[in-house]
């Protein structure tokens, strides 16, 4: 009995190990990217814009972390792209970016998206786009440039990839899926846009292709992304200018937003609506920063209209800084909130680029 016991598992043993190579085979060759456990998609609600710096300080982040949960604000955005780009770049510069280029987690933004998840907050990477002095400086054949050959620079002075080019936006892709692996709720894409600033009508793109529009250049970016992250199921927004949403036909045509199309690839949409933003007569008013429910007002229903029909969410970027604002206090935050609000509105980011929300904290404790 014993030698017949012994035969069987002998016989078993010897097939399970017969199989396991096969399976581990399997395995290997079945793709790059194995299935994702089903996650939860959440989009931006109501929330602040945290720096790169910030985020990596933890006395300064543990701060404001606390003052917004107790104003009841539920997301966080923060700047990610410098953290995400070191491995592209190094890629970028041998060349040796493709298609089947594998972007991994980034461990810092895990370990932070991890943390305020705990906390309960949303988190939303934010990603500056096209305006990139790393990727320039990095690889000069794919920057905009003027036609003597120097380097196109914005008024802050900032260097810019071409869109056109079909690397400058694999490279972007890419990270966007390194900050999607890396767990965040949302990927949100600013100056997803040609420059319009400086001497931008003289700029030279040397990758342009002939009967190719901008508009369709940064739907193609949209395209591309959302099929790249629809495994992550996270959220794909993007920041426009607020005068964007007026969609007058030469600000289209020259910063390639035609909001209508854009929207077919995004879960939210977020106007720049800062008052102190409108240049002096805009709307009738001679100093627009003033004005901080109308601009707001208009700027919303101006989205809303162009939305219509479509499933992107509208969460407005809101003004939590003084410039040209001379009524700037308490007031003109929940002007703000209240003007979105009362067009059904009830999400909205604040926008302070120093992080400093001692004036909006203010405000929102009194909602």
């Amino acid at each position: 009995m014993k030698k017949y016991v012994y035969a069987v598992c002998a016989v078993v043993a010897i097939s399970l190990l017969l199989l396991f190579p096969l399976l581990f085979q399997r395995a290997a060759v079945s793709s790059d990217h194995p299935d994702l456990p089903l996650k939860v998609k959440k989009k931006s609600d109501k929330g602040i814009y945290i720096t790169w710096y910030v985020a990596r300080t933890p006395k300064m982040l543990d701060h404001l972390l606390a003052q917004a949960k107790a104003c009841g604000l539920n997301t966080i955005v923060v700047d990610a792209k410098f953290a995400l780009t070191p491995p592209l770049l190094e890629l970028l510069k041998k060349r040796g970016l493709t298609e089947k280029t594998v972007a991994t987690a980034d461990p810092w933004l895990s370990e932070l998206t991890a943390k305020l998840h705990e906390q309960g907050f949303i988190v939303s990477a934010r990603l500056v786009v096209f305006k990139d002095d790393h990727l320039a400086l990095t690889r000069p054949d794919l920057a905009i440039k003027l036609p003597g050959g120097d380097y196109y620079r914005d008024l802050k002075g900032g260097k810019w990839g071409d869109p056109y080019s079909d690397e400058v936006r694999l490279y972007n892709e890419l990270v966007a899926e390194r900050a999607a692996a890396s767990g965040v709720d949302e990927v949100q894409f600013d100056y997803i846009r040609f420059p319009a600033e400086g001497r931008a009508k003289n700029a030279y793109y040397p990758h342009k292709k002939e009967g190719v529009s901008r508009v369709d250049t940064i739907c193609e970016f949209l395209a591309g992304v959302k099929k790249r992250l629809n495994r992550y199921n996270v959220s794909l927004a993007v920041d426009i200018f607020g005068i964007a949403a007026w969609q007058q036909p030469v600000d289209i045509k020259n910063l390639g937003q035609d909001l209508k199309k854009m929207a077919a690839y995004l879960d939210v949409l977020s106007p720049m609506l800062y008052p102190s933003h409108f240049h002096a007569g805009y709307d009738g008013y001679a100093n627009p920063g003033n004005y901080p429910y109308h601009f707001m007002s208009q700027g919303v229903k101006k989205s809303l209209d162009i939305l219509s029909g479509e499933a992107t969410t509208l969460v407005p970027w809101i003004q939590g800084f003084n410039l040209r604002s001379p009524n700037y206090g308490p007031n003109y935050i929940l002007e703000q909130v209240r003007a979105a609000k009362e067009l059904g509105v009830d999400s909205f980011l604040v926008w302070n680029a120093s992080n400093r929300y001692e004036t909006t904290f203010a405000a929102l404790r009194r909602r």
